[in-house]
């Protein structure tokens, strides 16, 4: 009951943006949820059909990315992301892999591997740098407490490039129609704000 919960509070919350996979031992799904006839379901969008289970097993064994999850005290108003540093997954950042993690930053600073942010803007970071995020219904918790949901790599199962491309383009697109940015979200100090915007906010605005 508690994971069920877990579910319908992200879906509330926005987890219908992001495309989530799930499989069983004879069919996989991909899509998002939706809420139908009094339940949450996942709306299935034939973007792998006829492909094999097994094949997604790296998704569920070593191709984590992090966790989405809800932050009640956020400064941005979606789902929140956090990098695998900021999650209890058991993972080897020392490998090869985590090499890459660490080294896909965006050009605000932000680190994929300790990100803590907009659920939108971390997904916009893991496709800046080739990685094709997920979201498993798999459990996992942030370091500090939160419960959320396993963000995976699609690109760790082996598919022709056509398919690959194609769920890019339906990722990329779902994310770049949320995705704004705000002076708090981009955490830009006051001198560096007066840098860009000065000359467009008059001298006595807000004075008394």
């Amino acid at each position: 009951m508690a994971f069920i919960n877990l579910i319908q509070s992200l879906v509330k919350r926005g987890l219908g943006d992001f495309l989530v996979l799930h499989t069983t031992k004879n069919h996989v799904l991909l899509g998002n949820f939706a809420y139908e006839k009094g339940n949450f379901v996942i709306k299935d969008q034939d973007l792998i059909s006829g492909m094999d289970p097994e094949q997604f097993r790296p998704c569920y064994e070593n191709g984590f990315l992090g966790c989405i999850y809800d932050s009640k005290d956020s400064e941005w108003d979606s789902l929140s992301f956090n990098g695998l540093e900021e999650c209890k997954l058991p993972v080897d950042l020392g490998a090869t892999r985590g090499n890459m993690l660490r080294l896909a930053t965006n050009k605000h600073g932000d680190r994929l591997c300790d990100f803590i942010g907009s659920a939108y803007r971390g997904f916009q970071l893991m496709l800046d740098h080739n990685f094709l995020p997920v979201v498993l219904l798999k459990h996992d918790k942030t370091r500090t407490g939160e419960s959320g949901l396993v963000v995976s790599d699609l690109r760790m199962v082996p598919m022709e490039i056509s398919v690959i491309s194609r769920l890019n383009d339906v990722v990329r697109k779902s994310v770049e129609r949320k995705l704004s940015y705000s002076v708090a979200d981009l955490q830009m100090d006051p001198e560096k704000f007066k840098d860009l915007f000065g000359d467009y906010v008059p001298e006595n605005e807000g004075k008394a």
